[in-house]
């Protein structure tokens, strides 16, 4: 089995297309979720709803998803992308609250 080498362009695309049935979520982030921000308890509604205001390739198939939640915070979510021809499935692997400060330069700031 070969694994599909996706570009920032392919999730893109198959993030404006994917469905709440092909979002999976792991028992890892389903207790860091629990964990980490219980108070955002509809993670879906990012991915399905939102516009993502950053997106890093971390492997093949792996990428990291950023949302800001408020002027603060962002919603950092971990997506490993599984193609189950003609189907893709989106494993939800983790997710983390950080400051936006993280993703905003400093020379970039007004």
């Amino acid at each position: 089995m070969s694994i599909t080498d996706y570009s920032i362009e392919d999730v893109i695309n198959i993030l404006k297309d994917i469905d709440k049935n092909n979002l999976v979520k792991t028992e890892h982030f389903i207790s860091q979720h629990n964990e980490r921000v219980p108070e955002l308890d509809i993670i879906d509604d990012f991915i399905l709803k939102k516009e993502f205001s950053g997106i890093l390739k971390q492997d093949v198939a792996k990428f990291k998803l950023y949302y800001e939640i408020d002027e603060k915070y962002d919603l950092i979510i971990l997506i490993d992308i599984k193609s189950t021809n003609p189907e893709v499935k989106i494993n939800l692997i983790t997710c983390i609250k950080q400051s936006s400060k993280r993703r905003v330069r400093k020379d970039e700031k007004s």
